[in-house]
């Protein structure tokens, strides 16, 4: 059977819905996952998903409150909504504890570390010098800027590469990892572009994957180590 993903859905206060890109959910299909969306809900409801769940995807969206990693708001800090900071913080930090299969993409990224003790860059083009363009003008399909890759990561091992071209859509990035994470891709500026933790499955990326993968299958493979993991086997294989 299909292990069960959970994939936490953002929220739309104008709709008073809440939302997930076909584009997540598809690619946890096409990776051989069943996706199971988590709303906003109350924290004890929530924590009966991870009873429930075999893996967790944190994907992207608005920015993370700097209150969970002890910043004041920079002038440049985006949207943030509180409830899905909330949901978001209190699921990761017990999956964590649980050594759950993870994988967070994007704003994702940022709210794992956050969660697990690391900071951000809460804006890249006013507080990293000699920035390269990070929220692309560009097809979600293009990959528009290089990253270098750690020899022997788990990112290595999930893509079989050291190097390659990711589409770019986010303005925070990671500063300081958290406990027990270690950055181990950059963009060509120095930008934290992923991170992960070997204790575990647990990948975090930047790049939105989902995006790319119906052009290019490599992009599906985070997916696919996720599902992999959810398993039981080895993410890598």
């Amino acid at each position: 059977m299909r292990p069960l993903i959970g994939i936490t859905a953002g929220v739309d206060d104008e709709r008073n819905a809440a939302l997930t890109g076909f584009a997540y959910i598809n690619s946890v299909l096409a990776a051989g996952g069943r996706p199971v969306l988590i709303p906003v809900m109350a924290d004890d409801v929530a924590d009966e998903m991870l009873s429930v769940i075999d893996g967790i995807l944190f994907p992207g969206g608005v920015d993370v409150d700097p209150r969970y990693y002890n910043e004041r708001p920079t002038l440049h800090l985006g949207r943030v909504i509180p409830q899905l900071d909330a949901l978001e913080i209190n699921l990761c930090r017990k999956a964590i504890a649980q050594g759950m299969p993870m994988l967070g993409i994007c704003r994702g990224c940022q709210l794992v570390t956050a969660a697990a003790g690391g900071t951000l860059v809460q804006d890249i083009s006013t507080q990293v010098g000699g920035a390269m363009k990070h929220q692309q003008q560009a097809p979600r399909w293009h990959g528009t800027h290089e990253v270098v890759i750690d020899e022997g990561s788990l990112v290595a091992l999930v893509h079989k590469t050291r190097k390659m071209w990711v589409n770019s859509f986010h303005h925070q990035s990671i500063k300081n990892p958290g406990d027990g994470f270690t950055v181990t891709a950059r963009a060509m500026d120095g930008v934290s572009e992923a991170a992960e933790s070997k204790k575990g499955f647990k990948l975090l990326l930047q790049w939105h994957p989902e995006g790319m993968w119906e052009r290019d299958p490599v992009y599906l493979e985070p997916f696919k180590a996720l599902v992999r993991a959810a398993r039981g086997e080895d993410a890598w294989n």
